[in-house]
């Protein structure tokens, strides 16, 4: 479920890219048991329980002709409970009282885990195997989007923020995480090779995670300055 909520508003932020092969691997972990067609048969499901609560579907996974009785009311429970879900359903509410401190803290919890990415890829760039080197984006990128991290910080301070130097910094956050999943669409068949599952998690883990976690922050932050 959290799988099908994250590529979906990657969908509505922007992504151009199939959502297919990402939900694929990001799947892998966690129903690596079920083959190819079980996953894509899950996600069509919960298309088809998306469709009847009145919400956008994934474009690569229409709704399944037939949900079964005891999974639909799981799936439209499981839905229900997703704030990142709900969000989706209606028009966006106006800033509330605690609306700021929430995007302070997303910001904070997003800039935590580029840092500790970018000691990962520094470790990686003088003691990983070769084959396991690349992640799909550069320390660069990381130092990009911490900077870019900082300028909304510094707006959100202000009483009366610039909303286009918000929207412009956010922009370029989420162009990071439109990055990585491009890479991880493209790499699909690499998180299922058992070699790299049991030789890098660590960074899988990291990559992976920050998927989430930048459109938590690009929303919360929206939430403050509108749009």
């Amino acid at each position: 479920m959290d799988v099908y909520v994250l590529l979906l508003r990657l969908q509505l932020r922007g992504s151009e890219g199939r959502s297919e092969p990402v939900a694929q691997a990001l799947l892998s972990g966690p129903l690596a048991l079920r083959n190819d067609a079980a996953i894509r048969y899950r996600m069509r499901n919960i298309s088809a329980v998306v469709q009847e609560l009145g919400g956008p579907i994934l474009k690569d996974f229409s709704p399944a002709e037939s949900v079964g009785k005891l999974v639909r009311p799981r799936i439209r429970a499981m839905l229900l409970d997703d704030p990142g879900f709900s969000h989706l359903l209606g028009p966006t509410p106006g800033p509330g009282d605690d609306d700021l401190g929430d995007a302070k803290k997303a910001l904070a919890i997003l800039r935590q885990q580029i840092e500790d990415l970018e000691v990962e890829l520094a470790w990686r760039g003088h003691n990983g195997p070769p084959e396991q080197e690349d992640l799909g984006i550069q320390r660069t990128d990381l130092a990009a989007a911490l900077d870019d991290i900082a300028v909304v910080e510094a707006e959100l301070e202000k009483p009366q923020p610039d909303k286009a130097a918000v929207e412009a910094g956010t922009s370029r956050i989420l162009g990071l995480a439109l990055k990585l999943a491009k890479w991880v669409g493209e790499r699909a068949t690499k998180f299922v090779d058992a070699a790299l599952v049991a030789g890098a998690p660590i960074a899988v883990a990291k990559v992976t995670g920050l998927l989430p976690t930048i459109i938590n922050a690009v929303d919360a932050v929206s939430r403050v300055v509108g749009g």
